[in-house]
Protein backbone atom coordinates (compact mmCIF):
# COMPACT_ATOMS: atom_id res chain seq x y z
CA UNK A 1 0.00 0.00 0.00
CA UNK A 2 1.20 3.18 -1.00
CA UNK A 3 0.95 6.39 1.92
CA UNK A 4 -2.79 7.53 0.81
CA UNK A 5 -3.60 4.11 1.46
CA UNK A 6 -2.17 3.95 4.95
CA UNK A 7 -3.67 7.76 5.40
CA UNK A 8 -6.91 7.21 4.20
CA UNK A 9 -6.79 3.64 6.23
CA UNK A 10 -6.06 5.40 9.32
CA UNK A 11 -8.44 8.21 8.89
CA UNK A 12 -10.78 5.50 8.98
CA UNK A 13 -9.60 3.47 11.50
CA UNK A 14 -9.28 6.36 14.23
CA UNK A 15 -12.91 7.48 13.09
CA UNK A 16 -14.51 3.95 14.11
CA UNK A 17 -12.82 3.79 17.24
CA UNK A 18 -14.08 7.47 17.98
CA UNK A 19 -17.83 6.10 16.70
CA UNK A 20 -17.16 2.78 19.51
CA UNK A 21 -15.36 5.31 22.23
CA UNK A 22 -18.46 7.76 22.17
CA UNK A 23 -21.26 4.80 21.88
CA UNK A 24 -19.68 3.27 24.74
CA UNK A 25 -21.55 0.30 26.63
CA UNK A 26 -25.12 -0.57 25.95
CA UNK A 27 -25.36 0.19 22.34
CA UNK A 28 -28.00 -2.79 21.64
CA UNK A 29 -29.87 -2.38 25.29
CA UNK A 30 -30.48 1.18 24.23
CA UNK A 31 -32.03 0.80 20.72
CA UNK A 32 -34.37 -1.39 21.78
CA UNK A 33 -35.55 0.66 25.04
CA UNK A 34 -36.72 3.18 21.98
CA UNK A 35 -39.61 2.95 20.33
CA UNK A 36 -38.40 2.86 16.44
CA UNK A 37 -40.61 3.72 13.50
CA UNK A 38 -41.75 0.48 11.19
CA UNK A 39 -39.03 1.01 8.59
CA UNK A 40 -36.28 1.29 10.90
CA UNK A 41 -33.28 -1.53 10.20
CA UNK A 42 -32.28 -4.63 12.03
CA UNK A 43 -29.17 -3.98 14.09
CA UNK A 44 -27.07 -6.59 11.96
CA UNK A 45 -28.38 -3.90 8.73
CA UNK A 46 -26.72 -1.02 10.43
CA UNK A 47 -23.52 -2.73 10.72
CA UNK A 48 -23.92 -3.70 6.82
CA UNK A 49 -24.28 0.71 6.63
CA UNK A 50 -21.77 1.07 8.67
CA UNK A 51 -19.50 -0.99 6.91
CA UNK A 52 -20.34 0.64 3.45
CA UNK A 53 -19.88 3.85 4.62
CA UNK A 54 -16.46 3.17 6.00
CA UNK A 55 -15.32 1.66 2.41
CA UNK A 56 -16.74 4.48 0.46
CA UNK A 57 -14.92 6.94 3.27
CA UNK A 58 -11.33 5.00 2.49
CA UNK A 59 -12.00 4.73 -1.61
CA UNK A 60 -13.08 8.49 -1.34
CA UNK A 61 -10.16 9.61 1.04
CA UNK A 62 -7.49 7.37 -0.87
CA UNK A 63 -8.35 9.22 -3.91
CA UNK A 64 -8.14 12.91 -2.77
CA UNK A 65 -4.76 11.78 -0.77
CA UNK A 66 -3.51 10.28 -4.20
CA UNK A 67 -4.01 13.37 -5.95
CA UNK A 68 -1.33 15.96 -6.87
CA UNK A 69 -1.36 18.72 -4.19
CA UNK A 70 -2.07 21.59 -6.76
CA UNK A 71 -5.52 20.13 -7.77
CA UNK A 72 -8.32 22.45 -7.34
CA UNK A 73 -10.75 21.60 -4.52
CA UNK A 74 -8.18 19.07 -3.54
CA UNK A 75 -7.58 20.34 -0.05
CA UNK A 76 -11.38 20.92 0.53
CA UNK A 77 -12.39 17.75 0.01
CA UNK A 78 -10.29 16.23 2.32
CA UNK A 79 -11.43 18.77 5.14
CA UNK A 80 -14.71 18.30 4.12
CA UNK A 81 -14.46 14.45 4.46
CA UNK A 82 -12.81 14.21 7.78
CA UNK A 83 -14.82 16.95 9.24
CA UNK A 84 -17.66 14.25 8.07
CA UNK A 85 -16.02 11.66 9.23
CA UNK A 86 -15.84 13.42 12.84
CA UNK A 87 -19.12 14.75 13.24
CA UNK A 88 -20.64 11.03 12.54
CA UNK A 89 -18.30 9.75 15.28
CA UNK A 90 -19.77 12.61 17.83
CA UNK A 91 -22.98 11.61 16.59
CA UNK A 92 -22.80 8.51 18.71
CA UNK A 93 -21.79 10.22 21.67
CA UNK A 94 -25.03 12.19 20.85
CA UNK A 95 -27.63 9.83 20.41
CA UNK A 96 -26.01 6.74 22.78
CA UNK A 97 -24.84 8.51 25.88
CA UNK A 98 -26.29 12.03 25.83
CA UNK A 99 -29.84 9.88 24.51
CA UNK A 100 -30.82 13.52 23.10
CA UNK A 101 -32.67 12.73 19.92
CA UNK A 102 -33.96 16.29 19.45
CA UNK A 103 -29.68 17.26 19.01
CA UNK A 104 -29.15 14.31 16.81
CA UNK A 105 -31.70 15.78 14.32
CA UNK A 106 -30.39 19.02 14.31
CA UNK A 107 -26.74 17.24 14.08
CA UNK A 108 -28.07 15.19 11.55
CA UNK A 109 -29.59 18.43 9.31
CA UNK A 110 -25.59 20.10 9.28
CA UNK A 111 -24.16 17.11 8.70
CA UNK A 112 -26.36 16.83 5.48
CA UNK A 113 -25.14 20.08 5.18
CA UNK A 114 -21.78 18.86 5.04
CA UNK A 115 -22.44 15.70 2.68
CA UNK A 116 -23.81 18.06 0.41
CA UNK A 117 -20.75 20.20 0.21
CA UNK A 118 -18.51 17.77 -0.04
CA UNK A 119 -20.15 16.55 -3.15
CA UNK A 120 -20.24 19.64 -4.63
CA UNK A 121 -16.03 19.68 -4.30
CA UNK A 122 -16.23 16.70 -5.29
CA UNK A 123 -17.64 16.81 -8.48
CA UNK A 124 -15.06 19.43 -9.45
CA UNK A 125 -12.19 17.39 -8.21
CA UNK A 126 -13.08 13.56 -8.71
CA UNK A 127 -16.03 12.62 -10.38
CA UNK A 128 -15.21 8.82 -9.52
CA UNK A 129 -15.09 9.98 -5.77
CA UNK A 130 -18.47 11.42 -6.60
CA UNK A 131 -19.86 8.51 -7.76
CA UNK A 132 -18.69 6.44 -5.58
CA UNK A 133 -19.33 8.62 -2.45
CA UNK A 134 -23.43 9.46 -3.89
CA UNK A 135 -25.16 6.25 -2.38
CA UNK A 136 -24.25 7.89 1.00
CA UNK A 137 -26.12 10.87 0.07
CA UNK A 138 -29.45 8.71 -1.14
CA UNK A 139 -29.00 6.36 2.47
CA UNK A 140 -29.27 10.23 3.96
CA UNK A 141 -32.39 10.80 3.13
CA UNK A 142 -33.38 7.99 4.36
CA UNK A 143 -31.30 8.29 7.51
CA UNK A 144 -32.81 12.39 8.16
CA UNK A 145 -36.28 10.55 7.84
CA UNK A 146 -35.48 7.93 10.48
CA UNK A 147 -33.90 10.74 12.91
CA UNK A 148 -37.19 12.83 12.67
CA UNK A 149 -39.87 10.04 13.34
CA UNK A 150 -37.40 8.63 15.68
CA UNK A 151 -37.66 11.81 17.65
CA UNK A 152 -41.42 12.37 17.09
CA UNK A 153 -42.20 8.56 18.76
CA UNK A 154 -39.68 9.38 21.33
CA UNK A 155 -40.51 12.92 22.04
CA UNK A 156 -40.68 13.23 25.94
CA UNK A 157 -39.11 10.44 27.35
Amino acid sequence: MNRAAWLALAACIVSAALEGLFASRGVKQYMTSLRMPRFAPSMPVWYVIGALYYIACFVVLYRLLDKQPTEPNRTTAIALMLVLMSINAFWNYIFFRARNLFAVMLTNFVYTIIALALMASLLSTDRIAALIFAPYLVYLIFANFWGYQLWRLNAGR
